[in-house]
């Protein structure tokens, strides 16, 4: 299972099928087969999923002795060493089930019965690698899974340095990708921030999996073959390609900027991208057309104004064969600025935010 942020279902979709996979498409995730290879690739290079999981368990449970008893016939033994740490975590909506510390504590009583089956032990240690368990109770049904990245997957390991309001990586990747842009275009970031778009455009550009600066969780699992991973980061790194991509990225602060050029230069990036401390109102790109993408400020990171909108709406008009990608959380904001093509909403996190389309040409 690729967990996906709610709204960005099918933009992840996309992604494994490029991959090779076939999918299913459920609410927050995407269902694909594979084996231990599949596990590093798609960790590797999944750039808008928040974590692949392996599904253990997928079943109809209304009481707490058909959970414990559905639960306990997973071979358990298949995933968890002797000595594994398996941590429970239990979200329950909409079920009969709906106490998660209940369903918490007669779940991992029955993996650890289970377990006692298979290594003869009454008391287990947990002090080795950690094999985090997450389980989705929807309406009765339950969906068991093991948690195969660690931390969430839009930690990639070079924005160490972030602004107030720091949009996700996956979510940055996953509206680029919604916006059809490709290297052939110019991009331009007029509120970059500390640099995630840009920086998630130039990976793409350069083909550089978004994964390859840090470590999963399964690496520290000594039932995981250690030669697959070697493989597929080797084979990662040597599919890095050349790219012309033209992409800017500007801020009026110089200190989110330079916060910025430091992101970049963690993937190798900085001299790729041109970062600017100057506002929207004072630069004007040279080419005739390309992507506008932006996350606008909005929250604690600083109240957008009707002066804001206009210089934005300005910008908007004198770059007529410009294609504007804008995400807000601002209900009101075709109200505030112009109607826009569509819009799609998507979370931030667990700000509801909205990817407004403003599309003049077709530069696909």
């Amino acid at each position: 299972m690729a967990l996906t942020a709610f709204g960005i279902e099918s933009v992840t979709k996309l992604e494994l099928q490029k991959l090779g996979y076939e999918t299913k498409v459920e609410d927050g995730r995407v269902n694909f087969a594979g084996d231990f290879e599949d596990i590093v690739h798609a960790n590797l290079w999944l750039r808008t999923a928040n974590r692949v999981m392996i599904k253990v368990g997928d079943f109809d449970a209304s009481d707490f002795g058909t959970l414990f008893d559905k639960t306990f016939k997973i071979d358990w033994s298949d995933f968890l060493t002797i000595d594994a740490k398996f941590p429970v975590e239990v979200s329950s909506v909409k079920s009969t089930l709906s106490s998660e510390p209940a369903c918490q504590s007669i779940i991992k009583k029955a993996i650890v019965e289970k377990l006692k089956t298979r290594y003869h032990v009454q008391k287990f240690s947990e002090d080795g690698a950690l094999y985090r368990i997450k389980v989705y109770i929807l309406k009765d049904h339950v969906t068991i899974g093991i948690d195969t990245t660690g931390d969430s997957l839009n930690k990639r390991g070079y924005r160490t340095e972030i602004s107030e309001a720091p949009l996700k990586e996956t979510m940055a990747a996953a509206i680029i990708m919604l916006s059809k842009w490709n290297d052939r275009f110019p991009l331009w970031d007029g509120f970059c921030g500390a640099g995630t778009i840009p920086i998630e455009a130039m990976m793409m550009a350069k083909n550089i999996a978004p994964g390859i600066l840090r470590k999963f969780a399964y690496e520290a699992w000594e039932n995981f073959p250690k030669d697959i991973v070697a493989t597929e980061k080797r084979e990662a790194k040597k599919a890095v390609v050349d790219s012309e991509a033209k992409i800017t990225g500007s801020d009026m602060d110089k200190k989110i900027i330079d916060s910025a050029i430091r992101n970049a230069g963690r993937m190798g990036l900085e001299k790729y991208i041109d970062f600017r401390a100057v506002s929207v109102e004072r630069f004007t790109p040279k080419d005739s057309n390309g992507f506008f993408i932006s996350n606008l400020p909005y929250g604690k990171r600083m109240e957008i104004d009707a002066e804001i909108y206009k210089t934005l709406r300005d910008k908007f008009i004198f770059l007529k064969d410009w294609n504007f990608y804008l995400l807000t959380a601002d209900i009101n904001f075709e109200k505030s600025f112009l109607k826009s093509n569509g819009n799609r909403k998507m979370f931030n996190g667990r700000i509801e935010v909205r990817l407004y389309k403003y599309e003049r040409r077709n530069l696909n």
